[in-house]
């Protein structure tokens, strides 16, 4: 089945832009489109997608204040911004909100679908502008542990070879495409690795694994 989609975006070019690229993919279906707050809270009421594209410059009232109900109305379904900020403030406060993934308006459309098909799959894609500014911000806030491997490591499935070489190109903000290029494998691989990644160290995120990994001690060299 394809994944299904909807769009909440004001700006005309915007929307038209992320429409063609999803009705172009075999594996993406446009379901709605919206292209205020106002319509796209009734589009959440009434359209069950398994993506909502959300903007955050709405011109009625912020794409933030539809996040919590998307996850509260639509808990199977996912959130995924689309925007023109990448500072502090508005990453963290969608991310708190509800968001699941976030993708700057100027992405590649190829990056577009491979975020789409990454967060659809139990993921939370991210820009590369937005994944570096995320994983600094977990830098920042690290606390190094003892340099012994933790005592809960053991409860840990360790990566294979591959898996962590998958996750040191995450680390970097890499896309899918770039880090299948960078290892010379597919992007579908690359996708299965980030998979089992996610479920050995029972995360959601590139952030999070590397957080996981680091306190794990799995990403030393």
């Amino acid at each position: 089945m394809p994944i299904s989609v909807a769009i909440i975006e004001d700006q005309p070019v915007v929307l038209a832009h992320f429409a063609e690229i999803i009705n172009a993919d075999p594996g993406l279906t446009l379901l709605a489109t919206a292209t205020n707050g106002r319509e796209g809270r009734e589009l959440i009421q009434n359209v069950d997608a398994d993506i909502y594209l959300v903007d955050l410059g709405l011109p009625d009232f912020s794409g933030l204040d539809l996040l919590p109900e998307i996850a509260r109305d639509r808990p199977s379904a996912n959130a995924m911004v689309i925007s023109i900020f990448d500072d502090d403030k508005n990453v963290i406060a969608a991310i708190q909100a509800g968001a699941t993934g976030y993708l700057l308006k100027d992405s590649d459309r190829r990056d577009v679908g491979e975020a789409l098909r990454e967060l659809h799959a139990g993921g939370s894609p991210l820009s590369p502008r937005i994944a570096k500014k995320v994983l600094t911000l977990f830098r920042d806030s690290y606390v190094a542990p003892d340099l012994s491997p933790p005592r809960h490591a053991a409860e840990k499935e360790l990566l294979t070879e591959r898996e962590t070489e998958v996750l040191r190109q995450l680390a970097t903000g890499l896309a899918f495409r770039e880090i299948a290029g960078a290892l010379e494998i597919s992007s579908h691989t690359v996708a299965q690795h980030v998979r089992n990644i996610y479920k050995k160290l029972a995360v959601r995120s590139r952030g999070k694994a590397v957080y996981e990994a680091t306190k794990l001690g799995l990403l030393r060299k």
